[in-house]
């Protein structure tokens, strides 16, 4: 093969290479973003906000334990003497005390006359009213009233009443949760429930994941195999080489930073306890969930409307975009002399003297170590929640984990990196 047909056809696969990386990187985008809403309604249909922090579901649960306690009580003979015995101290406790009532009631009086008519009353009182007698038959009311609570009739009431009185108390001590977010998720979806949304849900984000991982994997080959077959051609690489490998690195800069680097999540697994005998148990509790792309983190700064957190979104959208994009670029420019641009300082700069100030691998570096910070605080905290309460079992994850988008920028910091050298490869050959 001539050595044009051999450059042809090393142009030819290499524009093939960026076409297959450009098409995979925006089918992974589109799969992540979308992955992306729907691990947080996920998140968000599992909120500690809706179960554990809600009063509503404490209602619900302690309703339950008290009407089962209610269903399955039964006076038996080994615990009627105990039940006994204490509905005999209530009972004489109450007569003592509405005699004592009745006697200082009708001992008062501001004047003669009603003092008269106060020992008038005492006296009727006395000859209808025999409290000593009343209180030695305490132990016949006492079986009364064990017989009456042993019939169906007189539980179903008392429960109704216990769980009316639980409902009003609620009410008037806690404020009622906002459901707003909760009820989007399940309109956006389509769903009936949590229950029946969580399932199709998971389903989902697991195939999305999974895809866009092949996505962004085929992605990131692309571009390598267009770097190997480049890199082969040092340092006389033509202008189409430079341009299509310049267009590589903007596809992985791209991807980097519209895609979620890191998602944060702390998460109660468990919690259960026993109350009452009953076990009382929260599953899947979200403590906290952010998964963000630096375009978010950008955006909802912006949203702030404060002007130091605008100050910051600006340095992080020059820092981690637009230098690195400048850079490549104007490498492209100096490395081809597009246009005699190879003499303007602003080329020059971004070219050759602009990598302290472009700072990707440093951002590699801090997201990195974010992550590292973001794991172990979460971690530590969970596990001092899991070992804080006696007689409460707590099963906590901690779900911080590097995206897709970490992996894509830092993919964009080598390839940068590799198109620098060739720069400075060439730079070097002119000056010899």
């Amino acid at each position: 093969m001539s050595p044009h047909h051999a450059r042809l056809a090393a142009a030819l696969s290499l524009a093939g290479l960026l076409l297959s990386a450009a098409l995979l990187a925006a089918q992974a985008i589109v799969d992540l973003r979308r992955l992306q809403q729907l691990e947080t309604d996920l998140a968000e249909l599992h909120d500690v906000r809706y179960g554990l922090l809600n009063a509503e579901v404490w209602v619900e649960q302690l309703s339950t334990v008290l009407a089962h306690k209610i269903d399955t009580f039964e006076i038996t003979a080994e615990s009627r003497p105990a039940i006994k015995r204490n509905i005999e101290v209530v009972l004489d406790r109450i007569l003592v005390e509405v005699e004592r009532y009745l006697r200082r009631r009708n001992a008062s009086g501001d004047n003669l006359l009603e003092r008269m008519q106060g020992a008038l009353r005492q006296g009727v009182q006395d000859f209808l009213v025999d409290f000593t007698e009343l209180r030695a038959r305490v132990p016949a009311y006492a079986d009364a009233v064990l017989d009456e609570l042993d019939r169906p009739e007189t539980r179903a009431e008392l429960k109704a009443q216990l769980l009316r009185a639980l409902d009003t108390a609620a009410a008037a001590t806690f404020s009622a949760t906002d459901l707003s977010a909760f009820a989007a998720v399940l309109a956006r979806h389509d769903c009936v429930d949590a229950a029946a949304c969580e399932p199709r849900l998971r389903y989902t984000a697991d195939a999305l994941a999974q895809r866009a991982r092949v996505f962004a994997g085929g992605a990131l080959l692309a571009v390598s195999a267009m770097f190997f077959v480049a890199w082969r051609e040092r340092p006389h690489l033509r202008p189409e080489v430079m341009a299509m490998l310049t267009a590589g690195a903007l596809v992985l800069l791209a991807g980097g930073v519209i895609t979620p680097m890191i998602d944060v999540e702390a998460r109660i697994s468990e919690l259960r306890f026993v109350l009452l005998g009953e076990p009382i148990v929260f599953t899947d509790q979200v403590l906290y969930f952010q998964s963000k792309s630096i375009l978010d983190v950008v955006r909802v700064l912006v949203d702030t409307r404060a002007w130091d957190m605008i100050l910051v979104a600006v340095l992080i959208t020059l820092f981690s975009l637009v230098f690195p994009a400048l850079k490549v670029l104007a490498g492209f420019v100096y490395y081809v002399d597009w246009r005699s641009l190879r003499a303007s300082p602003m080329v020059y700069f971004f070219a050759l003297r602009s990598g302290k100030w472009s700072m990707a691998d440093v951002l590699v570096v801090a997201m990195l170590m974010a992550y590292v910070g973001f794991s172990g605080l979460v971690e530590s905290q969970l596990a001092a929640m899991a070992g804080s309460g006696r007689g409460v079992d707590v099963i906590t994850t901690n779900g911080t984990t590097l995206q897709v988008g970490f992996y894509l920028f830092l993919a964009f910091v080598i390839a940068s990196l590799v198109l620098s050298a060739l720069l400075e490869a060439r730079v070097g050959k002119r000056v010899s």
